[in-house]
């Protein structure tokens, strides 16, 4: 299994492991391993497909940045709805883009906040229930990719997520 398909995994073993009231440290790393199950989706296919050596691939995939792919998938948000000529990757979608990578980039997007609030709001207090639908967001997003990693729309977006397209 691949650590994407791993975190998942684990994300709704923390979700579930406890009876009655789940600790709260589990609902959060459970927020956590869902959005870092989305973030090495994109990792993984990123270096899988834009480098050809092998031995190469663990560099390249250290320097895909959080920031980098939650730019993409604004970017192609942005482009699907309304493009804009500053807005690199444009240039390089084929209209129309698909429902599919728009929603697995909104559900990186939502993933992305939700994971920052779980990691670093201590106030913040999560319910099994919200949980759950976080991993339903996550998982819908899995089989989004896998559905469309194959199109050239997104591989735009992983030459974007790489930081090979972004605005200059």
């Amino acid at each position: 299994m691949s650590l994407a398909a791993d975190l998942l995994e684990q994300a709704q073993h923390l979700a579930t492991r406890e009876a009655g009231r789940p600790r709260q440290a589990s609902l959060r790393r459970a927020v956590s391993a869902a959005y870092y199950s989305l973030f090495h989706l994109i990792v993984d296919d990123a270096t899988r497909q834009l480098i050809t050596i092998a031995r190469f691939r663990s560099a390249v995939a250290r320097s895909i940045d959080h920031r980098n792919v939650r730019k993409a998938a604004s970017g192609l948000l942005a482009a699907a709805g309304n493009p804009q000529p500053s807005q690199r990757i444009v240039t390089h979608l084929k209209p129309p883009v698909s429902r599919g990578l728009c929603d697995f980039c909104s559900a990186f997007i939502d993933l992305q906040d939700r994971r920052h609030q779980a990691d670093y709001d201590v106030m913040a207090v999560f319910t099994r229930s919200q949980v759950l639908d976080v991993l339903s967001v996550a998982q819908a997003a899995h089989a989004s990719w896998k559905a469309e990693r194959a199109t050239d729309n997104a591989g735009a977006f992983l030459l974007a997520a790489a930081g090979l397209l972004m605005d200059r």
